[in-house]
């Protein structure tokens, strides 16, 4: 009886072990061979994007005309937009036009040079001293100034006299020129760049909500008020309406909004990379200044931001990867890792064609693949590897 139960089991044996090579041979169990890889510890999350910026308001009801383009870096004093009234006379921008021609026929004359030079001289002296006069309150100043001014008319006059009559026909039309100037500022608005930086008129009304002056202060009511895109102002503006921006480029943000598990993965002042999803979507540098709570459960990183990013000035809410870590080592689909008796392992295709168990460390994974390291070193490259290890573990 017992000889025959001894062949009972060893028969038993036999069948199973050639099931599983069947299984194997047969394809049942794909196998792939393992090879070396990357993978990056990544938090999938929403990113709003904060600006350094200094907003410019129309001063006046009319038309916005920009002078140049969104995204062009301007330097300081560069003329960037106008604002055109519906009021504005265009046959005084003709007149000015023509003025301005006149001035450049007479100053084109190399042999008046000394007299115009001299009276271009006279003319800003007077200006000033009439900027002076307007502003000041006491009588003994403005009778001064008023006496320097009859002393720079007088000279005026003497250059007149011994000049061609061409210098006094100048300083006409530089009177012109000046009330021609005055007429059309009324009505025409230019507009310059108080700093260099990046011009933009793109607006969404969260400026006062996401700037840098809130950076560390921002909370979830803030974040939930954020519901819409950037859009460009264009056609007619109403007097004080944000209608220009002058962006900073060097200084610029994007906070991101964690969970508690995510919130102990990063820490203030290592450096992260970010990975904006969108169709033409940018991996970008940059570092965390500061991570603050809002809630129990929702913390805002401070990311200061190294790299330019194409379209920073007209977007506020991105889709970011924020990528903590990159991983080496070998790298397994998923479906292959498998979890028994306590120990995180994978079945590699043996000498004799049978799967044998080997115990791995999980670095990292995503949802598709995860890096792994060999607890004993024994695993190889290009071993061969069951894809479903785990659909093995159920036989």
């Amino acid at each position: 009886m017992k000889k025959i139960l001894n062949v009972f089991i060893v028969l038993v044996v036999l069948l199973y072990i050639g099931k599983v090579s069947i299984n194997t041979i047969s394809g049942r169990d794909k196998t792939v061979p393992l090879r070396y890889g990357t993978l990056s510890e990544s938090i999938k999350t929403d990113g709003y994007i904060v600006l350094d910026e200094m907003i410019i308001d129309s001063p006046i009801d009319g038309k916005l005309n920009m002078i140049v383009k969104d995204g062009t870096r301007v330097p300081k004093g560069k003329e960037i937009a106008e604002v055109v009234s519906q009021s504005f006379d265009k046959e005084k921008l003709a007149e000015l036009n023509s003025v301005n021609k006149k001035i450049q026929d007479i100053k084109s004359d190399k042999a008046l040079n000394p007299y115009v030079n001299d009276i271009e001289s006279l003319n800003s002296q007077i200006d000033e001293l009439n900027k002076e006069y307007k502003e000041s309150k006491d009588s003994k100043v403005t009778n001064n100034i008023k006496k320097k001014i009859e002393d720079l008319m007088s000279k005026k006059e003497q250059i007149f006299k011994n000049g061609p009559a061409s210098v006094r026909n100048l300083d006409e039309l530089y009177s012109q020129k000046k009330e021609l100037e005055y007429i059309i500022s009324q009505n025409l608005y230019k507009i310059y760049s108080p700093e260099a930086g990046i011009v933009s008129k793109f607006f969404d009304g969260y400026e006062d909500v996401l700037n840098v002056n809130k950076l560390f202060n921002v909370n979830n009511n803030d974040i939930n008020l954020i519901k819409k895109e950037p859009i460009e102002r264009t056609g007619s503006v109403k007097q004080g309406e944000p209608i220009v921006k002058l962006i900073n480029n060097y200084n610029w943000y994007i906070l991101v909004v964690l969970n508690n598990d995510e919130r102990k993965k990063l820490k203030e002042g290592k450096d992260v990379k970010i990975d904006i999803i969108e169709e033409n979507g940018q991996l970008l540098d940059g570092n965390i200044v500061k991570i603050y709570s809002v809630s129990e459960n929702s913390h805002i990183a401070v990311i200061s931001m190294k790299d330019a990013y194409s379209d920073f000035y007209k977007k506020r809410k991105v889709s970011v990867n924020l990528i903590i870590n990159d991983y080496d080592g070998f790298i397994v689909p998923n479906s292959s890792v498998v979890y028994e008796n306590g120990k995180y392992g994978i079945y590699i295709i043996g000498d004799n064609d049978l799967p044998v168990f080997k115990e791995i460390s999980i670095k990292t994974q995503n949802n598709e693949n995860a890096i792994i390291e060999s607890k004993d070193g024994s695993l190889k490259m290009y071993d061969q590897i069951l894809v479903n290890g785990k659909d093995y573990l159920k036989k």
